[in-house]
């Protein structure tokens, strides 16, 4: 998916983010007024201890080993200084969670560790401050006698390791008679003892200066101080994202982390919240808006109705501009338009598809009913899978741009049940003829038998039956019949049909129904087409008209020609009935 198609899913869910944004802003206002009636002025308590780092005893056998007053910094609110805190004060909160309450800065200037505690009460800061100073101090001892021991330690096992090397090479030198490379033996004795005096001597030297001590020392202790509930907050937050470990660079530390001292933060101002809140709420919005798009299986474009379909979509008709009627057959009243122009298209795809197929040759007509067949004639089927997606227009426009080629067409609307097709052409519902319409040489059947409580199975075979009249007399024969989904009268005209086209509309027509749909027709070797996509969002609008003349639609004088498609036989509604004598052509 490109980032033009994510701009169509929230152009489309638009009102969707609106109201998350909306919403988002009042809660983030709304907080702030239930913070200030919430939230009493406070006094807290910081307490800080201030602890100095000696260089003079650098050089020297017995300096200490850590002298980064970054790293101490980091060990006062990290490792077991926490947990000897904890223990010693016989606090119930977690090693980690008290830490949070300390934020140290560091001056490399003045070598200098500054070690802030906050609390409730001014006794409990001032404690907690000069524990973890005291703590602190006591684990760098610890650390650096550990070293001094291992040291030690390592200097005595290298000791002992010299001496038992040493005699094992004087040894040999004593064995009777003596060994052949006696001259080795002694050199390598000789080094061995040189080695031995030479870690002797350190191991004195280490003993002699003893253990080291860290070189941070206590300069002032803690006193505690006032402080309001944003610098307390302030602090809290630093402890809790880790950021407590500050350095003297114009307040800021190497992570641009801040303390805040003022009474009001600007964050918690209605404006500043609301804001807030809005930017949240439209984050909000574009995820709903994403997830509702992602459950959202309805058709939107031409790749969808392909995919769900299986079959190429041959023409995508733009929306119908706003000042049409619903009825309108755009392609009688605007030729010259866009939309006429797309099914225009659908027409030409239709031919492509059958020339050279069962005799049939595309010619164009000579205006006097002649054209578009050479042995037989086009009948076409023009069906969808639900109601609502332009079934019915579809087949009028169809219509319309097979007759301006001189083709003489005839337009069965098979859907007995929701007959529409008629009113496109301001017809009436005149049961059992072939009335005339405004567009020369086309003609409409709206019902193909008079009593609307027949059987259907009756209504499929006269319907069937008007189909095989009608090829003998008209060059396209478009069968408007009912929905896939919602009736099985077209899977039963299927076989009537030389091609098949099926309507989707964008934004209504579902993957699962166009899947339903597709398999129902593909199952009976129905000669499929293609889709005609309706209603397009994503197709250019194109709306540019060449001519703006919309004539009138005048019907003209209704023509009774039964004998034509309809015969005399007998039946409860005077057609011929099923297998009964072929009808009666004058």
């Amino acid at each position: 998916m490109d980032l033009l198609s994510y701009f169509r899913i929230l152009r489309r869910r638009w009102l969707v983010i609106l109201v998350c944004v909306v919403v988002g802003a009042a809660i983030g206002v709304a907080s702030t007024q239930f913070r200030q009636s919430s939230t009493k002025s406070k006094t807290f308590y910081k307490a800080t201890d201030t602890l100095v780092l000696n260089s003079g005893t650098e050089g020297a056998s017995n300096a200490p080993s850590l002298t980064n007053l970054d790293q101490m910094a980091i060990l006062a609110t990290t490792g077991d200084v926490p947990a000897a805190v904890v223990k010693q004060l016989g606090l119930t909160d977690p090693a980690q969670k008290v830490a949070e309450r300390v934020v140290t800065v560091t001056s490399p200037v003045t070598n200098t560790l500054r070690l802030t505690a906050v609390a409730a009460t001014p006794d409990e800061a001032t404690n907690l401050s000069d524990t973890f100073s005291t703590q602190l101090l006591a684990s760098l001892n610890a650390k650096e006698l550990a070293r001094y021991n291992a040291q030690r330690d390592q200097l005595s096992e290298q000791l002992s390791d010299f001496k038992a090397q040493a005699d094992a090479f004087l040894g040999q030198l004593q064995q009777v008679p003596r060994p052949p490379d006696v001259d080795t033996i002694q050199r390598q004795y000789d080094a061995t003892q040189n080695q031995y005096y030479a870690t002797y001597g350190q191991l004195q030297q280490h003993i002699s200066a003893g253990a080291p001590q860290t070189g941070l020392s206590l300069l002032t202790k803690a006193q505690a101080l006032p402080i309001g509930q944003a610098e307390y907050d302030s602090r809290l937050s630093l402890g809790a994202l880790g950021q407590n470990n500050l350095r003297d660079d114009g307040g800021q530390g190497t992570n641009g982390a801040t303390i805040s001292t003022a009474s009001d933060s600007t964050i918690n101002g209605p404006f500043a919240r609301g804001l807030l809140g809005a930017f949240l709420g439209f984050l909000v919005g574009i995820g709903i808006a994403m997830l509702r798009e992602r459950l959202d299986n309805r058709i939107r474009n031409r790749m969808d109705a392909e995919e769900a379909y299986q079959l190429p979509v041959l023409a995508e008709v733009p929306i119908y501009p706003a000042k049409l009627a619903a009825d309108e057959v755009i392609s009688s009243t605007q030729p010259l338009s866009a939309i006429a122009e797309t099914y225009r298209a659908v027409r030409t795809s239709v031919l492509f598809q059958l020339t050279g197929s069962d005799g049939f040759t595309p010619e164009q007509g000579d205006g006097n009913g002649g054209g578009v067949r050479e042995h037989r004639p086009l009948v076409m089927m023009v069906t969808s899978a639900v109601p609502g997606e332009g079934k019915s227009a579809t087949t009028a426009n169809l219509a319309v741009v097979f007759a301006e080629s001189g083709a003489k067409v005839l337009v069965v609307n098979c859907d007995f049940r929701r007959p529409t097709v008629h009113k496109c052409f301001g017809l009436e519902d005149h049961a059992r003829r072939v009335q005339s319409t405004a567009v020369r040489g086309l003609k409409v059947v709206t019902n193909v038998l008079a009593d609307p409580n027949t059987n259907p199975a009756q209504y499929i075979a006269a319907q069937r039956q008007v189909v095989a009249v009608a090829r003998e007399h008209f060059d396209v024969v478009l069968l408007d019949t009912a929905p896939v989904l919602a009736a099985n009268d077209p899977l039963a005209l299927v076989s009537s049909a030389d091609i098949v086209l099926v309507v989707a509309r964008s934004e209504l027509t579902k993957v699962d129904d166009a899947h339903h749909t597709g398999e129902a027709l593909v199952r009976l070797e129905a000669p499929l087409g293609g889709v005609v996509l309706v209603s397009n969002q994503t197709t250019p609008s194109r709306t540019y008209y060449y001519s703006q003349v919309r004539p009138a639609i005048t019907p003209a004088p209704e023509t009774v020609v039964d004998n034509l498609v309809f015969g005399n036989g007998a039946g409860p509604t005077g057609v011929s009935a099923p297998g009964s004598s072929a009808p009666q052509v004058n």
